[in-house]
């Protein structure tokens, strides 16, 4: 597949409580490269930011946002959704290697009563 004609893959990683951080992960079809897209988060509950607001991760082990940093989600009402429109600086390298896991990271948001659950997503073209 050539990088001018990539198929674009939404890859959903499900409902996230950002009362706590916490993880997960996703590879691309064998052998293939991929550019990041975008990142989303849909929210299900409000989202509460006293000190910093939630955000996600995309990375490695060694480097969490090597690829991308969505965030702060601050304050996200209940059915809002917040993605790269809203952080254009949250994709900090779009290259994602092949056969390579890769890392999500969620971080709760700090201060007061951490609260927030969403539908996370992300959007890779590969080739």
């Amino acid at each position: 597949m050539q990088y001018d004609n990539p198929r674009t893959l939404t890859i959903p990683l499900g409902s996230v409580n950002f009362a706590t951080n916490g993880a997960s992960s996703f590879k691309l079809p064998n052998g293939l490269r991929g550019r990041l897209v975008d990142i989303g988060v849909i929210a299900t509950t409000s989202f509460t930011a006293a000190t910093t607001g939630a955000a996600v991760n995309i990375g490695t082990t060694a480097d969490p946002d090597a690829y991308a940093s969505l965030g702060s989600l601050g304050t996200l009402a209940a059915t809002d959704t917040f993605n790269t429109t809203n952080d254009p600086t949250a994709i900090i390298n779009a290259d994602l290697p092949a056969d390579t896991q890769i890392e999500v990271q969620f971080v709760a948001p700090t201060g007061g009563s951490p609260a927030g659950v969403g539908l996370v997503y992300v959007v890779v073209d590969v080739f």
